[in-house]
């Protein structure tokens, strides 16, 4: 038993430093090595990535297709905004709205936003308050508020009251509060 003993004892006295070795060097050159290995094949995806998409855009086709895309965006933001050129015919285009309505004593001013832009600082937009008042049946406040909402640019209405008359012969009087999204005007 004792050559059996020294013969387990040789074979671990070598096999156990061979194996720690091993693991330390898996450890401290293999380990890194495959870790970058695949932070580079990252890399290498992300750049075939953006060269396919540079070829693409490159394609006269996809240039077409890209180019109608950013012209529905701004289609659709032009639902939502008013032009710089167009800011001032807003008083115009709510007088003849009510107008048509037929509401009586129409009467709008600009209110003053308190605090600073909520869009930011550097921003294109700005956000323009109205505040609208005239007195006229419900029918007719139901118009203009449906004539509003369908109307493009988006014409937001916040808040709105409706006071009851004090008289049964007096018409209810309505306040409004509307807002609306406008293009700064560009300098230059």
């Amino acid at each position: 038993m004792k050559v059996r003993s020294k013969y387990a004892f040789i074979v671990a006295g070598v096999w156990l430093p061979s194996l720690a070795l091993a693991i330390a060097a898996y450890l401290l050159i293999l380990e890194p090595q495959i870790r970058r290995g695949r932070q580079f094949d990252v890399q290498l995806a992300e750049a075939k990535n953006l060269y396919r998409v540079a070829c693409n855009a490159a394609n006269e086709e996809n240039q077409v297709r890209l180019e109608r895309s950013v012209q529905t965006l701004n289609d659709r933001v032009s639902d939502f905004v008013l032009r710089a050129d167009v800011t001032s015919d807003l008083a115009f285009e709510l007088a003849r709205l009510a107008d048509e309505t037929g509401v009586e004593s129409f009467v709008m001013k600009p209110k003053k936003r308190p605090g600073p832009d909520p869009a930011g600082q550097d921003s294109r937009l700005e956000e323009e308050r109205i505040t609208v008042s005239f007195t006229g049946p419900f029918h007719e406040f139901a118009t203009l508020l449906n004539a509003l909402e369908r109307r493009r640019p988006v014409l937001l209405v916040e808040t709105f009251a409706i006071n009851r008359p004090r008289t049964p012969s007096a018409e209810p009087q309505v306040s409004m509060q509307l807002a609306v999204l406008a293009e700064t005007a560009r300098e230059g």
